[in-house]
């Protein structure tokens, strides 16, 4: 069975395609065969890959879209072909992201750094805990996003986010263009001019399975 790592988070703007696409590229790079699911009916992830398709590195046939299965247990039956799949979300709550859940392996719930984005997580965690009552292996964690430095919003958001039960990685995602290049370069930072992006994206991969590998206790 493959690591099935989902992204979500009810609010839109937060940086869930982004770093779908540049964990599915981290993880592709490190040689496991690696599928980007793009469950947005906006199908951008989607739209965005088959528009460069002659890019190297761009892969279209490892990227799902929503019309591409018909029902989530046919999609958990296409994932069985693969060692990793990232699963990218509309920005909003459904019964499909609790189907989605189901066969996840962990949720990684991307938070912005600003009040307004922490105060929409809300939501998101309820139905996690909602997810985990019937599936109790279901892991959970949260990243902050779109840091900008010399800011004290980071701390501060971090502080909040600390209190609920769910563990909030050490990694931070900056607000940088090479993010936004990533995108239209093969969808990911890989070889951007700005190597600290592809340092985030490696420490939150290392991160991810780490935890998947010793739990919650040993964050």
């Amino acid at each position: 069975m493959p690591l099935v790592i989902t992204l979500a988070h009810q609010k839109g703007g937060v940086g869930k395609s982004t770093l779908a696409t540049n964990l599915r590229g981290y993880f592709a790079g490190g040689g496991y065969k690696t599928a980007l699911v793009d469950i947005d009916p906006q199908g951008s992830l989607s739209k965005l890959v088959r528009t460069f398709a002659e890019q190297q590195g761009r892969e279209p046939e490892h990227v799902i879209e929503r019309g591409g299965f018909q029902s989530y247990e046919d999609l958990d039956r296409m994932l069985e072909a693969y060692d990793i799949a990232v699963i990218d979300t509309p920005p909003y709550l459904s019964k499909e992201l609790e189907a989605v859940f189901r066969f996840s392996n962990i949720v990684l719930v991307p938070c912005k750094a600003s009040p307004l984005d922490f105060l929409a997580i809300g939501d998101t965690l309820d139905l996690i805990r909602q997810a985990q009552q019937s599936r109790p292996a279901l892991m959970a964690a949260i990243v902050i996003t779109m840091t900008i430095t010399g800011t004290d919003f980071t701390t501060s958001i971090r502080r909040e986010l600390e209190k609920s039960e769910f563990p909030v990685l050490k990694t931070e995602i900056g607000n940088r263009v090479a993010y936004m290049r990533s995108l239209l370069r093969s969808n990911t930072v890989l070889g951007d001019d700005n190597r600290k992006a592809w340092e985030e994206i490696e420490n939150l991969g290392n991160e991810i399975i780490y935890l998947l590998q010793n739990g919650y206790d040993n964050q």
